[in-house]
């Protein structure tokens, strides 16, 4: 009985694709990671100014994602809020979202850091504080030194002004 070797084509496997890595871009976001603490204020149309203070919680996901988990005492209610910052290298821009404990909403957001590095702006749209008529907001966190840090809020208003709606101070725990 006679034995048939089955015969394999010799082909070369192509080298595994590099993985690719965090950039200057990533970099910056490791700048916000950490454990921190909050107070500041927001402002509704027509209402005096609601006290909010807040613990934050930052981590990076593969050194391409910054993953924070921030917990705040409203002057009514709990408020809970993940959120995720990343950059897109195909759009040259920071994106991100946020899921909170207080809509349905998945807000989506698009940015870019000043040339410093310490500042990231970016602009959102959701159905805050009418969900008949979403609204446009920017926000912008500025990195003031390793520990300190101030996020603001603003809404766009009908004169195509940005009006305030909150002031964050955000500072690094101490252990």
């Amino acid at each position: 009985m006679s034995t048939v070797s089955e015969e394999r084509p010799t082909q070369s496997t192509p080298p595994c694709q590099e993985m690719a890595r965090p950039g200057q871009e990533h970099q910056f976001l490791e700048k916000f990671v950490g454990e921190w603490e909050s107070e500041g204020e927001m402002m509704a149309p027509g209402q005096p100014p609601s006290k909010i203070k807040s613990i934050e919680s930052s981590h990076m996901v593969g050194g391409f994602w910054l993953v924070a988990q921030i917990k705040s005492t409203l002057p009514d209610f709990p408020y809970e809020q993940i959120l995720t910052i990343g950059y897109d290298a195909a759009k040259k821009k920071y994106i991100g979202t946020v899921v909170d404990s207080m809509t349905s909403h998945l807000w989506q957001f698009e940015g870019s850091f000043d040339a410093t590095g310490n500042i990231l702006t970016y602009e959102t749209e959701g159905p805050v504080p009418n969900p008949q008529a979403p609204s446009k907001f920017r926000e912008v966190t500025e990195l003031k030194n390793p520990d300190h840090k101030v996020f603001t809020s603003s809404i766009l208003k009908p004169d195509c002004s940005w009006e305030t709606m909150m002031t964050i101070n955000i500072r690094r725990k101490k252990h």
